[in-house]
């Protein structure tokens, strides 16, 4: 007999197999399956309330406002990731939207005046936790762009400005085969979102939302030192009201050569987030 050990999550109300038989399928009432690209084997226990009891009975009132506001930040997330496309999935990784959708819902709770089941969700009152959005889990080359690269951004927040100060790229951190190296300023709007009772869903305030605009340096050889100033800037007459937020990304792409003219980027992980205003 195979001891199979699962352990319980206390917060998701979910299980995990840990032990070493790998298995999918159900144990008498015990479902298994496991979730695209996570390695994890999970459990759950088959059965339960059925879609007419969830969306109608009172008992269930609860879970109605958890499932509202669940898409509401769903829907925040997916416009955050179109105003990120360019950066996608090239310098995120596969836990990228998961560790978002954590982001976004924290806050979404930190909404001070909205009832539960329709909060707001302000990125404009909570800059300083999407701040700590993480592009890429290995990156390893944060501490090399904030030594060598300042940032700044006008009081209208339309454009903003990178100055690079003799970047030579770090031999360990630079990837083999690589030869030319650019680094990007990227900035992308998002919208604070509000719960629409006429539409029963959450919608963006700002009609700006997922705009985005970037700037890319001249190709430079790995080994040598790069000063520049970079500006990416919205399109003239940008007006960003206090329910836009801005996001700005920062980093460095690697590139390896063919022909006269032409470079293709061999890069992962090399950008963060760098300001949010």
């Amino acid at each position: 007999m195979v001891e199979v050990i699962i352990t319980i999550l206390k917060i998701k109300k979910m299980a995990y197999q840990k032990g070493i038989l790998d298995y999918r399928g159900s144990f008498k009432s015990i479902r298994n399956y496991k979730n695209k690209k996570d390695p994890k084997i999970y459990a759950g226990e088959k059965g339960g309330a059925n879609k007419d009891l969830i969306m109608n009975n009172p008992a269930f009132a609860l879970t109605r406002e958890n499932m509202c506001e669940f898409k509401g930040c769903g829907a925040a997330v997916e416009a955050i990731r179109r105003g990120l496309t360019h950066l996608i999935p090239e310098h995120t990784d596969t836990r990228f939207t998961s560790r978002l959708v954590k982001i976004v819902k924290k806050i979404n709770v930190k909404d001070p005046l909205g009832e539960h089941g329709s909060r707001a969700i302000l990125f404009s009152i909570g800059k300083m936790i999407l701040n700590t959005m993480t592009l890429h889990e290995r990156r390893k080359i944060d501490n090399q762009l904030r030594r060598f690269i300042t940032t700044s951004h006008t009081d209208s927040r339309a454009e903003a400005t990178i100055r690079v100060n003799g970047l030579i790229p770090n031999p360990l951190l630079v990837p083999a085969c690589a030869q030319y190296y650019r680094v990007v300023n990227h900035l992308s709007i998002i919208s604070d979102y509000a719960y629409n009772e006429s539409n029963r869903r959450y919608e963006a305030l700002n009609p700006l939302d997922t705009t985005s605009v970037f700037a890319y340096s001249d190709y430079i050889p790995v080994n040598t030192p790069l000063t520049v100033s970079l500006k990416a800037a919205f399109s003239e007459g940008t007006v960003l009201s206090d329910s836009a937020t801005v996001l700005q990304c920062v980093g460095i792409v690697y590139y390896i050569r063919s022909g006269v003219d032409v470079y293709f980027a061999y890069t992962s992980g090399t950008m963060l987030v760098y300001d949010v205003f």
